[in-house]
Order: C-alpha cells, then structure tokens, then sequence
C-alpha cells in the first residue's frame, strides 16, 4: 500500500493509532529490559519513562497524519457538558474501589479492591523537582488525557461500534452513536479485556458510561471528552496519593 493509499484510508485512521500504541507497550515487556538493581540506568529501572513518550509522539504524529479523516462533531455545550459531567463521574467510580482498599485494607479482587500502591509508573525515579521530574510528569499527562482519549475512542465508539453495526457492511454510513444494546455490550467488554484484570469492573461500567455518552449526544467529541476528563483527574488523584498501581 502507497503513503498516498494508506493517508486515504479512513478505517486505517481509527484503527492503526490504537494497534500502534498497543504494540510499542509491549516494548515494556521485552525479556531483560526492566533491570531493578539500584545501581542500573533510569531507562532500565522503569522503561515506561522512556516507552510512554514513545507513544505518546507517534500516535500524536499518526493523529496529525490522519486527522482529516476524523469527525468529533457536533461539540456544543451538549458535548462538553455530558463529556465533562459523566467523566467526572465515571471516574469517581474508576477510584473507588483503590480508595475503599486504603480504607479498609478489604481484597475483593473481581471488583478491583486490592492494593493499588504496588509499583507502577513514578516519576519519583528522577529527583523531586527536577527538570526530569516535570518532564516525565508532563508527558504522562499528555499521554493520558491527549494521546489515550483520541486513540482509544477513535476506535473503540468511532470505528468498532459502528462497523458491528453495520454488520460488516459500510461502517462509515453509520451515524455516530447509533443505539444498539448489542453493540454497547460487545464494545463494552472487549474495552474491559484491553485493560488490566483488577480493572475489569470498573472499566467495564466506565464503558458503559462513555456508551451513554455517544448515544445521547452522537458526538465523537463528546466521547473524547469524557475520556480525557476521567484520565486527567485520575492522574491528580494518583499524583496526591502516590497510588503509582492505578497507572
């Protein structure tokens, strides 16, 4: 396929940014990398600090590459009120059972309440302040509320719900937001399996929610929106808690 063929290919816009994500994540996982000993560099200790801004740059790039092919209206108040409301609330959720486990020190691991201070991404790595610090701070924001909201929701409400209901046909000819409980479910789930299993719950009502959102307001927008509404105040809550697991 030509560079020409391959920027005019509206279903590979919403697919490929997510699959390219994906895909650099499991650089995280290569036999050897991660190296723990107080004594190795910050780039093997914690490959995310350098992973994560990977990804961030080339789907941000990948975005840009693609951008004509997407559409995110109509984004009135409608879109951004139901973005930001039901991310606020959905994440209030997304928290809870991490907060009900620093309260009660309870384990249900279906619902997610376990211990979510177990190492994960910290900035910390870097001195307290430093330009370093801010730096893997800042990206891990970016990513988070930037790169995730658009790659995830592209293709998750923008291209997989309205290609099953289309049933395989021309997905494009389908309105955002349809309503199909079907689809809703399948969408739904399949979101859940993508994310880690102390996750499940929580992702799957999260998924739900964001489902709401696209039916009530057909706004790809809006669904963007509350995504990166949910993750910017998740990483706040992390960033006062110290919950590094929640990353």
């Amino acid at each position: 396929m030509t560079l020409t063929a391959l920027r005019s290919n509206k279903a590979v816009a919403h697919v490929a940014p997510l699959f390219v994500f994906m895909g650099l994540m499991l650089l995280t996982s290569v036999p050897g990398l991660e190296w723990k000993h107080p004594d190795a560099p910050w780039w093997r200790r914690q490959p995310q600090q350098w992973v994560y801004p990977l990804q961030t740059l080339a789907c941000l790039g990948m975005l840009a590459f693609w951008w004509r092919h997407y559409s995110f209206r109509p984004l009135g108040v409608k879109a951004w009120f139901w973005g930001v409301a039901t991310g606020a609330v959905g994440i209030a959720f997304w928290i809870l059972p991490s907060w009900w486990h620093t309260q009660t020190g309870q384990v249900i691991k279906w619902l997610g309440v376990v211990d979510r201070s177990e190492p994960g991404f910290d900035p910390g790595i870097f001195p307290d302040g430093s330009a370093a610090w801010w730096t893997s701070v800042v990206v891990r924001f970016l990513r988070m509320t930037v790169a995730v909201a658009f790659v995830e929701e592209l293709f998750w409400r923008g291209f997989l719900w309205r290609y099953l209901a289309s049933a395989g046909g021309n997905w494009e000819r389908v309105p955002m937001g349809v309503k199909n409980l079907r689809v809703i479910g399948l969408t739904s789930v399949l979101m859940m399996t993508a994310h880690q299993p102390s996750d499940y719950a929580v992702c799957l009502l999260w998924s739900l929610l964001v489902s709401l959102v696209a039916v009530r307001t057909r706004s790809l927008g809006a669904c963007v929106i509350m995504h990166a509404t949910s993750n910017f105040l998740l990483g706040l809550y992390i960033m006062m808690t110290r919950q590094w697991g929640l990353w």
